[in-house]
């Protein structure tokens, strides 16, 4: 009499995958490591916990672990004692690649392969996050400067009608 016997397989995943889900784990230490380089001190639970959250969003970019360290990250550069020093950039550069990352990976199952014009179209949009980041970075050096009064209000007012000129130019239909 035959049966049928189950055969377990293993699914690895590709290299492509492998260096997308290291870049994850990378880029959430390199946030941790400039936060702590511009002076922040955190606890190791929440070092330990950081660290478990990305090799969650490593294993599974999918979840809502991404969430969940992305606001750790930006907790643990809250508590800097230079705010505004240069290094915030390497901390939303390892921020936005770690989200990134897990935004590629989570395209499909670990075995499927890249695509990648996608990799190049996430990665112009990685780009973007970073200029803004230092965009308000910039900005936020500019109005440290400024007395305080009302020249800042004016100054946040201009900045304000710029972006809404701007966010209409370019949401305007195309014909």
């Amino acid at each position: 009499m035959s049966g049928f016997v189950a055969e377990r397989r293993r699914v690895y995943p590709g290299l492509d995958q492998v260096v997308l889900r290291s870049l994850v784990l990378i880029g959430a230490m390199g946030s941790i490591v400039a936060a702590q380089a511009a002076g922040a001190r955190p606890a190791l639970w929440g070092q330990v916990l950081l660290s478990a959250l990305a090799v969650v969003l490593a294993l599974r970019p999918e979840s809502s672990a991404g969430t969940v360290l992305l606001v750790g990250l930006a907790y643990v550069w809250s508590m800097t004692t230079e705010p505004l020093s240069p290094l915030v950039l390497a901390a939303a550069a390892g921020m936005v690649l770690a989200h990134q990352a897990a935004v590629i990976a989570a395209q499909g199952p670990p075995a499927m392969t890249v695509e990648p014009t996608q990799v190049l179209r996430t990665c112009r949009r990685g780009v973007m996050l970073w200029l803004a980041a230092v965009t308000v970075w910039g900005l936020a050096l500019l109005a440290d400067a400024l007395p305080d009064g009302r020249l800042v209000y004016a100054v946040g007012l201009m900045l304000l009608l710029c972006l809404a000129v701007g966010a209409v130019a370019l949401l305007r239909p195309r014909r």
